[in-house]
C-alpha cells in the first residue's frame, strides 16, 4: 500500500512538472508571436503589397491561436489579445500614409501598450491559476491516499491477530462463510484443522507473558511454514489455532498435515538462552464429511482435538 502511494504521488508531481512547464513554453511562446506584432511596423516595408500583409498578420493570428484554444474561460485574454492585433494592424496601417497623423500613432501605440500589458497581466494569472489547481488537486489526492491507506490498515486491524500476524476469528468466520457457500454451489470440498497448544499455560506462569507472546509468535510461524498460500491460518485465541483448508482431497490429506504441524510444533527451540519443547493437540474435519456448515465443522474439529488432549500422558 506505501509502494502503491509513493508511486501515485511520483506520478501527481510529475504531472504537476509537465504542467508548468507546458505553461512556461505557452507563455513565452505567446510573448514571441506577440514581439512580432510589435515589430511588424519595421519589418513590413511600405511598398509591401497589401494582400502580403494580409496573410502575414493572418499567419500570426492563425500561430497564436494555437494558445488561445485552452483559455476559454479567460475572455479578458481575449479582449487584450483583439485590442493587441486591431492597434498593430491599424498603427501598420497609417504608417504606410504620409498624411497620417503623430496624434493618431501616438493613441494607437498607447492602445497596443494597454493591450500587450493586460494580455501578459491575464497570461501569467492563466498559468497561475492552472497551477493551483493542479496544486489543489496533488494536495487531495494524497489526502485521498492517506484516508485510503489509514482505512486499509485499520480493516487490516480488525481482522488479523496484533500479536501474531495471523488472520483472527473475525477474518476466520468470514473467509469460512465465503468457502461454505463457494463448496455449496461447486460441489468443492474443504477442511479445517484445529489445533490446542499442550502445557503453554506453564511457561506464562514461569517466565512471564513475553516469553509466551514469543512462543506464540514461533509457533506461528512454525504452523504458517506447512500451509499452503491459498489455506488460511488463523489465530481463535489465547492459544488455539486454526487452520482453514481449501480444495481438499480426502480425510488423508487432513491427517497428512496434522501430523506435518505436530512434529513441526514439538521441534524444540530457544528464546534468550531458555529451551522449549512443546507439544499440540489437534483436530480436523472434513466438508460435507463431519458437517454439513462451518459451525459442524468447528465443533467437529474442536471435539476431537479435546478428546486427544484428554487421551495425552500427563
Amino acid at each position: 500500500m506505501i509502494d502503491k502511494k509513493c508511486n501515485e504521488q511520483v506520478a501527481l508531481k510529475a504531472d504537476h512538472a509537465t504542467l508548468k512547464k507546458r505553461l512556461s513554453q505557452r507563455f513565452f511562446f505567446g510573448l514571441f508571436i506577440a514581439f512580432l506584432f510589435s515589430v511588424s511596423p519595421f519589418i513590413l516595408l511600405a511598398d509591401v503589397p497589401l494582400d502580403h500583409v494580409q496573410l502575414y498578420y493572418i499567419f500570426l493570428v492563425c500561430l497564436f491561436a494555437v494558445i488561445l484554444v485552452s483559455n476559454i474561460s479567460f475572455p479578458e485574454y481575449y479582449i487584450a489579445y483583439g485590442m493587441l492585433i486591431l492597434s498593430m494592424i491599424f498603427l501598420h496601417t497609417v504608417t504606410r500614409f504620409d498624411d497620417h497623423s503623430k496624434g493618431v500613432i501616438a493613441c494607437s501605440s498607447l492602445f497596443l501598450l494597454l493591450g500587450f500589458t493586460l494580455m501578459i497581466r491575464k497570461a501569467i494569472e492563466m498559468s497561475e491559476s492552472a497551477l493551483n489547481e493542479v496544486t489543489y488537486s496533488i494536495t487531495l489526492k494524497e489526502q485521498m491516499l492517506e484516508m485510503m491507506e489509514m482505512q486499509a490498515l485499520i480493516e487490516h486491524q480488525a481482522r488479523h491477530d496484533e500479536l501474531t500476524g495471523l488472520a483472527n476469528r473475525r477474518k476466520f468466520e468470514e473467509e469460512a462463510v465465503e468457502i461454505e457457500n463457494r463448496a455449496k454451489d461447486f460441489g468443492a470440498v474443504f477442511g479445517l484443522i484445529y489445533v490446542d497448544l499442550d502445557k503453554f499455560k506453564p511457561i506464562n506462569d514461569t517466565y512471564g507473558h513475553q516469553y509466551g507472546d514469543w512462543v506464540l509468535q514461533e509457533i506461528a510461524k512454525r504452523i504458517t511454514s506447512c500451509t499452503r498460500e491459498t489455506d488460511l491460518v488463523c489465530r481463535m485465541g489465547g492459544d488455539e489455532f486454526c487452520v482453514l483448508i481449501k480444495n481438499v482431497t480426502n480425510n488423508e490429506e487432513l491427517e497428512n498435515l496434522s501430523t506435518l504441524l505436530k512434529d513441526r510444533i514439538k521441534m524444540p527451540f530457544a528464546i534468550n538462552g531458555i529451551d522449549f519443547n512443546l507439544g499440540a493437540s489437534m483436530g480436523s474435519a472434513i466438508y460435507p464429511t463431519d458437517g454439513k456448515n462451518v459451525d459442524a465443522l468447528v465443533s467437529t474439529a474442536d471435539h476431537k482435538m479435546y478428546e486427544e488432549k484428554k487421551a495425552a500422558p500427563g
